[in-house]
């Protein structure tokens, strides 16, 4: 905490003790629906109990983290914590309750400041419900909908039921703005969790630590963390390598397994495409080695998704796939506005890197791209130069220190700039 933020929180805390002792102790509710989320709140948590020990937090929904730190849930987000239209359909009505129940518990208890995080559909859903019948109810919103990348109509949701919107990429706050919206841009949590480069193996200690040359190209490939994205994905990129390494038998491949869980169904896809699992220059790597991963490939395959974004931090090249049931495929191309799916592209402007999407998602397409960069180092270069430019404009901003400013003004235990 810096000398200036005890001095205002000083003067906060003594203009809440002259209020007198009857005073209604402040109160701050927290909507975060999944993991990343709840990570996020856990980390700005840790600073709220130090600036405002006496602050009364509980949450609508929340996850572990939230519970550490000692926050009063009503309902753990593994219980509506669902991925894809398909996989939701089962679980649809019990979202609709638990949204119901959080709604009716914010207006019997009604907290100075709500905090939402990401979980577009669910909170704007909630900020409308409570707005309709709390006008004043302050709701500090962290993380926005992608109203740039699909459904452009949240944007008047958001200016109508949101008091403060808190951005994560630069060009948001600009773009919601000019719509009305009271935005501010502070900083992306991803560049705080990446790990300083010296905590990180060298290229010498990764490749002995899985028996890889560390002279000859690395490339790591990123299938995903769920099942279904590993039914769709793993065969087609274990193709691909096949086909590389056939032309190209320098080339060495490390796939990441996110989980355990995951093991029966690398183990049928290595089968399937007469594979063996421990052939040389073929490496299973556990997930949560992605960032020593990263650091030491030379190019990476990686599904579309947060994943990009960390592979942007560390400056490498990429290729961006994704492939789904036709259904999800038709339904994402009805909504979204946005040429590029990667988020490196989007943030960029620009096709940086390319992106191989349900049919392009191929064996050919990842043989032909992925040789071009390998037959053209200063190709590779110039992207890596760019991505970490990009780098540089998500690390402008402390998220947990921005984010907690924010929630203390409204709460007037600190003031405004």
């Amino acid at each position: 905490m810096t000398l200036e933020e005890q001095q205002l929180l000083s003067r906060g805390s003594a203009k809440a003790a002259d209020a007198g002792s009857e005073q209604k102790k402040l109160s701050m509710m927290i909507i975060a629906g999944d993991i990343s989320a709840d990570m996020h709140v856990g980390k700005m948590l840790k600073r709220l109990r130090e600036m405002a020990p006496d602050l009364h937090i509980w949450g609508g929904l929340g996850g572990d983290c939230m519970e550490e730190a000692g926050v009063e849930l009503m309902y753990h987000l593994r219980e509506t914590n669902v991925f894809g239209v398909l996989n939701a359909i089962p679980v649809v009505f019990k979202i609709e309750k638990r949204k119901k129940e959080v709604v009716k518990k914010i207006f019997e208890r009604r907290p100075d400041v709500i905090l939402m995080v990401d979980y577009g559909a669910f909170n704007l859903a909630v900020a409308k419900m409570v707005r309709k019948k709390i006008p004043d109810q302050k709701i500090i919103y962290f993380i926005s909908p992608q109203v740039w990348a699909s459904r452009p109509h949240r944007i008047k949701s958001i200016a109508d039921n949101v008091t403060k919107m808190l951005v994560i990429f630069p060009f948001e706050e600009p773009l919601l703005k000019k719509c009305g919206v009271n935005a501010r841009f502070v900083g992306h949590p991803l560049p705080q969790q990446i790990p300083d480069e010296r905590e990180l193996m060298s290229r010498e200690e990764f490749a002995k630590a899985h028996n890889l040359d560390p002279a000859k190209p690395i490339i790591a490939v990123l299938p995903g963390s769920r099942k279904h994205e590993i039914h769709e994905h793993l065969p087609v990129v274990l193709q691909a390598s096949k086909d590389i390494r056939y032309a190209r038998p320098d080339v060495q491949f490390v796939i990441s397994k996110a989980n355990n869980d995951l093991n029966s169904l690398f183990e049928k896809a290595f089968a399937a495409a007469r594979i063996d699992i421990t052939a040389p220059g073929l490496v299973i790597s556990e997930g949560r080695q992605n960032y020593n991963l990263f650091k030491n490939s030379d190019i990476v395959w990686a599904k579309s998704g947060t994943t990009t974004l960390e592979v942007t931090l560390f400056g490498k090249p990429m290729l961006v796939f994704y492939r789904g049931s036709w259904l999800e495929y038709f339904g994402v191309l009805i909504i979204k506005t946005v040429k590029n799916v990667g988020l490196p592209n989007i943030l960029s402007g620009k096709t940086l890197v390319p992106e191989l999407l349900q049919l392009d998602c191929r064996p050919q397409q990842f043989v032909r791209y992925t040789c071009d960069l390998l037959d053209v180092p200063g190709l590779r270069k110039e992207v890596s130069n760019e991505l970490l430019e990009l780098t540089r404009q998500l690390g402008e901003g402390d998220y947990i220190v921005n984010c907690t400013n924010e929630v203390l003004e409204a709460l007037g235990i600190l003031k405004g700039n």
